[in-house]
C-alpha cells in the first residue's frame, strides 16, 4: 500500500522521518490501524529510497483491541482535509476516499466508506468552491482518477474498466461545488448508501456557494466591460444585458435545483430548519438588473425573489405549526435570512422603503416572540445581524430622498446601543451598522448628522478600545462624501478638516484610516461645489500631490478618471479666469497619459462633458476670451464624436447648445449651429425634453419651430 501512504504529498520523500511529518494529519489511518493494519516505517536495503512501509504481524488485532474503527479514522481525516484550507483539499479528500474504496474491494478493508465519509468529501467541495469556482475540476484534468489508476495498475481489468468509466464521467463535468456534490451523491447511491439530511443540506450549501460565485463573476464581467470600453484595442465582449441575462439564467437553474432538493427532503421527511434557512438564503441571492430604463421590470423581479423567500419561510412556519416538529421550527437565522433578502436588493430598484418596512415588521415579530417566552424562544432572539440588516434596508431606502428612512435607521441604531448597554451582548452595533447610518444621512443631504454618528463611534472606541467600533477609512470617507453632496463653503471646510484628521492619524501609525482615491475625490468634489476663491486650484493641487505620492511607491493613490473629472468639474464651477483653458489642459494630460498606457485616466464621456461645461460657463470676459472658450468647447464636442472609446450623451448636446447660447453673438450663426447640433443629436437618437428645452433657449423662435417640426415629421 505504498501508493496509499503518499496521499498528502505527491513527491517522493528522502527519509521516513520526513514522510511521517508530511502526512501527520493522516497518522491515525496510516500508522495506527486505520484500515485494520499497523504500518511502520522501516529501512529497506533493496531500494535507494530508504523509507517504505510494511505490515506488522497481528497488527489488525492490535488495532481493534485498542478500540479503533478504521472508518471513523477515515472520516476524521476527510473532515480534517475538508476544513484544512489546503490547496486541492477537496480533490485530495476524494482521492483518499477512492483509495479506501479500492482497498476495501481488494480485501484490505473489512468496511467500506459510509455516508459520513461521502458527506465529508461533499463538504470539502463546498468549502473549496470559493477557491476554484466553476470549472475547478476541469482544470485538474481528472487527477483523482489518474492517481487511482496508478495505484491499481496491477489489479483486475474489470475493476479498471469501472474506474475508467468513472474517470470519463469525471472529465465531462462542467465543475462547480454543486456538480461535484451531485456526482458524489450519485456514486454513493450506486454503492448502496442512502443520503441523509446532512448530505442534502450540504448540497444546498453548495448551491448557495455557487450562487455567490455566479454573482461575483457577473460583477467581475461588468468591471471588465468598463475596462474594455476604455481600451479600444480590447476585443469586444458581450453586452451588459446579455451578461445579466446569462447570470439570471444560471441562477434560475440553481434555484430550481435547490427547490427540487428541498421538495425531495420534504417527501423523505428529513427537511429541517437548516434546509429551509439555506433555501431562503439561496432565493435572496438572486441578482436583478439595475438599469433605470426598466425600473418597473426590475421592481417586479426583485419582488418576485422576495416573494419566493417569504413563501419558503411561511412554508416552514406552517409545517412547524401543523406537525409540532421542533426540527423545522424557525430560528434567528430563518428570520435573518428573510430580513437579509429585503436588505440585499439594490437601492436603485424602486420599492426600497416598502421593503425596509417589511424587514422591520419581521424584526418586531422576532422581538415579540422572544418577549412572550424568553426561555422557550431563545432560538428566535434578535441579534446584531437582525438589527443591522434592517438598518441597511432603511439606509438604502434613503437613496430616494426619504429623510424619514435615515431617521428610522438612526432610531434602530440607538435602540441597539441601549440594548447593549443594558446587558444584551448579542446586539452590539458594529462598524458596518454605523457606516450604514452615515450613508443614510449622506444620501439625504444631512452631513451634520453623519458626522455626529462618526463622532459617536470615535467616542465609544476611545472609551472601550473595542476595534469593532473603531472608525476606518470607509466611515470617514462616507462622512466626507455627505458634505460633498451638500455643497457650500462650510461643507468644503468640514470635508477638508476630516481629510487632514485622517492624514494625521495615518502619519501617527493608524493604518485603518489611510485616505484612498475615493476620499480625495469626495474632498475635491466638495471644493468644487464650495464657490470659494481658488477652490479649483486647491483641488488640482491635491491631484498633483497624489500623482507625486503614487510615483514614489503608493500606487493605491494613483489618480483615476473620476478624480480628474472632479477637478475639471471644480474648474467648470469656479469663477477663475481662463478656467476652460485649465480644463482643456487636464483633458490633454489625460489623453497623453492614456495613449502612453495609463488606462486608469483615459477620458470618458463625463470628462468631455465637463470641459464643454467649463466653456459654457466662461461667458464673462472680452471678445477674445469668449472666442477662445467657444473653440475649446467646440474641440471637446468634436473630439467626443470622433472618439472610439466613449460616446456623446444627451447631456453633451444640452451643454454644447448652452455654449452656443452664451458665447456665439451672431443670431444667424447661432441658429445655424443649433440646427446642426440638434440634427446630430437626433441622428444619435438622444433627443429628450432637456435637449428640446435648451434648444428653445438657444435659437430664435422661428428656427426652433422649423427644427422641431422636422423632428416631429421624422418621428412620424
Amino acid at each position: 500500500c505504498h501508493g496509499f501512504s503518499s496521499i498528502p504529498s505527491r513527491k517522493p520523500l528522502a527519509s521516513s522521518k520526513r514522510r511521517t511529518r508530511q502526512i501527520s494529519p493522516l497518522l491515525p489511518i496510516l500508522f495506527e490501524g486505520g484500515d485494520g493494519h499497523y504500518f511502520e516505517p522501516v529501512t529497506s536495503s533493496k531500494t535507494n529510497d530508504k523509507s517504505s512501509l510494511k505490515i506488522q504481524p497481528n497488527s489488525r488485532q492490535k488495532s481493534i483491541s485498542r478500540g479503533r474503527d478504521p472508518i471513523i479514522s477515515l472520516n476524521m481525516n476527510l473532515d480534517y482535509l475538508a476544513k484544512s484550507n489546503q490547496k486541492d483539499a477537496a480533490f485530495r479528500a476524494e482521492e483518499l476516499l477512492l483509495r479506501i474504496e479500492a482497498l476495501h474491494e481488494d480485501g484490505y478493508y473489512e468496511k467500506s466508506p459510509d455516508v459520513c465519509s461521502y458527506n465529508c468529501v461533499i463538504n470539502a467541495f463546498c468549502l473549496d468552491s470559493s477557491r476554484y469556482g466553476h470549472g475547478g475540476i476541469g482544470r485538474r484534468g481528472g487527477v483523482v482518477m489518474s492517481t487511482v489508476r496508478g495505484y491499481k495498475n496491477n489489479n483486475s481489468k474489470d475493476q479498471e474498466g469501472t474506474l475508467e468509466e468513472y474517470a470519463t464521467t469525471n472529465e465531462e463535468l462542467i465543475g462547480g461545488a454543486t456538480s461535484n456534490a451531485e456526482r458524489l451523491i450519485q456514486r454513493m447511491m450506486q454503492k448502496g448508501l442512502t443520503p441523509n439530511d446532512i448530505t442534502y443540506n450540504t448540497l444546498l450549501r453548495c448551491i448557495s456557494k455557487d450562487m455567490d460565485l455566479v454573482g461575483r463573476e457577473n460583477l467581475n464581467n461588468q468591471s471588465k466591460r468598463r475596462d474594455n470600453r476604455s481600451n479600444p484595442k480590447t476585443e469586444s465582449k458581450p453586452s451588459a444585458s446579455v451578461s445579466t441575462r446569462t447570470t439570471q439564467t444560471h441562477q434560475n437553474l440553481l434555484v430550481q435545483k435547490a427547490e427540487s432538493i428541498l421538495s425531495k427532503m420534504e417527501d423523505l421527511q428529513i427537511a429541517n430548519t437548516i434546509s429551509y434557512n439555506t433555501m431562503i438564503s439561496i432565493l435572496s441571492k438572486q441578482q436583478h438588473p439595475t438599469s433605470h430604463n426598466s425600473n418597473n421590470n426590475n421592481k417586479n423581479q426583485a419582488e418576485e425573489s422576495v416573494r419566493q423567500a417569504e413563501a419558503c419561510f411561511h412554508r416552514m412556519l406552517s409545517l412547524s405549526t401543523a406537525t409540532s416538529d421542533e426540527r423545522i421550527q424557525p430560528d434567528t437565522c430563518s428570520f435573518n435570512s428573510l430580513i437579509g433578502a429585503y436588505a440585499k436588493i439594490g437601492a436603485s430598484i424602486p420599492g426600497a422603503k416598502e421593503r425596509a418596512i417589511r424587514a422591520e415588521d419581521l424584526l418586531r415579530q422576532m422581538e415579540n416572540l422572544y418577549r412572550e417566552n424568553p426561555e422557550g424562544n431563545k432560538s428566535v432572539k434578535p441579534d446584531v445581524v437582525s438589527y443591522s440588516s434592517v438598518v441597511s434596508a432603511y439606509a438604502k431606502a434613503s437613496m430616494w430622498g426619504e429623510e424619514g428612512c435615515a431617521l428610522k435607521a438612526l432610531e434602530i441604531l440607538k435602540m441597539m446601543e441601549e440594548l447593549y448597554e443594558g446587558g444584551e451582548e448579542g446586539v452590539k452595533p458594529n462598524k458596518r451598522t454605523y457606516t450604514a447610518v452615515i450613508n443614510a444621512f449622506a444620501r439625504t443631504g444631512q452631513p451634520e448628522n453623519a458626522e455626529m454618528i462618526l463622532s459617536n463611534m470615535k467616542r465609544r472606541y476611545e472609551l472601550s478600545r473595542d476595534v469593532s467600533l473603531k472608525p476606518d477609512t470607509i466611515c470617514f470617507t462616507s462622512t466626507i462624501d455627505a458634505y460633498a453632496k451638500k455643497g457650500g463653503e462650510e461643507a468644503a471646510e468640514r470635508a477638508e478638516n476630516l481629510l487632514h484628521e485622517m492624514e494625521n492619524l495615518y502619519n501617527m501609525g493608524d493604518k485603518d484610516v489611510k485616505p484612498n482615491t475615493r476620499t480625495y475625490s469626495a474632498v475635491i468634489t466638495a471644493m468644487g461645489k464650495s464657490g470659494l476663491p481658488r477652490a479649483a486650484e486647491k483641488a488640482e493641487q491635491i491631484l498633483d500631490e497624489m500623482e507625486y505620492i503614487s510615483s514614489h511607491g503608493s500606487k493605491d493613490l494613483a489618480p483615476n478618471t473620476i478624480l480628474y473629472n472632479a477637478v475639471i468639474d471644480a474648474y467648470a464651477r469656479s469663477t477663475t479666469i481662463g478656467k476652460c483653458n485649465r480644463a482643456e489642459l487636464l483633458l490633454e494630460r489625460m489623453i497623453e497619459e492614456s495613449n502612453n498606457g495609463n488606462m486608469a485616466i483615459r477620458p470618458d464621456t463625463i470628462t468631455f462633458n465637463s470641459v464643454i461645461n467649463a466653456a459654457a460657463r466662461s461667458s464673462f470676459g472680452d471678445y477674445d476670451v469668449r472666442k477662445e472658450a467657444y473653440m475649446i468647447g467646440l474641440n471637446a464636442f468634436k473630439s467626443l464624436h470622433r472618439s472610439d472609446y466613449c460616446q456623446p450623451s444627451s447631456i453633451t448636446y444640452v451643454l454644447f447648445l448652452r455654449v452656443l447660447e452664451n458665447l456665439m453673438e451672431s443670431e444667424e450663426s447661432r441658429d445655424y449651429m443649433a440646427g446642426k447640433v440638434f440634427e446630430l443629436c437626433r441622428k444619435h437618437n438622444l433627443v429628450n425634453d432637456a435637449v428640446v428645452s435648451q434648444l428653445k433657449k438657444t435659437c430664435s423662435h422661428d428656427t426652433f419651430y422649423v427644427v422641431t417640426s422636422s423632428q416631429c415629421t421624422h418621428r412620424k
